[in-house]
């Protein structure tokens, strides 16, 4: 927890002591969210599954939102995390950020892994990693799913990105 903390402190700028990077053991908030000492990271260039959306694999609903964060537990539980900060936080403090864990890009992986999907809007550094999880047919792929933009518009869900 010191040494966590110790990081965070020496990555914080100049300007105004927003953090550039962040690093520390991250836990899982939801589907494209972590937190690292307090500070919520929105995963930049991914979208996922909202916690109400359904998914259909096999003609049957499945929870697939649980799995999606259940991936991501696992992939944060493999070491620690290093941030780079994109952006100035939104109203509610929270910040996008490109994660590594052990060297290895988060966001590329959780989109790799097929629980995740590329949000062209923001870059387009992960369209590969979408198109290969599209192709194996795993994760959110698995199945039939709404894609997590379109779900929110439609159920008049706006989320502020950074």
């Amino acid at each position: 927890m010191m040494r966590a903390a110790l990081a965070l402190a020496l990555a914080l700028t100049s300007t105004g002591g927003m953090a550039s990077e962040i690093a520390g053991k991250a836990t899982v908030f939801d589907s494209t969210t972590i937190e690292i000492d307090g500070q919520r990271i929105m995963l930049f260039g991914i979208d996922s599954i909202m916690r109400k959306q359904s998914c259909m694999a096999n003609g049957k609903v499945w929870p697939c939102w649980e799995a999606a964060v259940r991936d991501l537990q696992t992939l944060v539980s493999q070491g620690a995390a290093t941030c780079e900060v994109v952006g100035e936080p939104d109203p509610y403090g929270r910040v996008l950020g490109r994660c590594k864990i052990n060297g290895t890009s988060l966001n590329e992986q959780y989109v790799r892994d097929g629980y995740a999907l590329a949000r062209r809007s923001e870059t387009t550094d992960y369209v590969a990693a979408e198109a290969e999880a599209k192709g194996k047919k795993i994760g959110l792929w698995q199945g039939q799913f709404m894609a997590p933009s379109e779900f929110r518009m439609k159920a008049g869900i706006f989320v502020e990105r950074p």
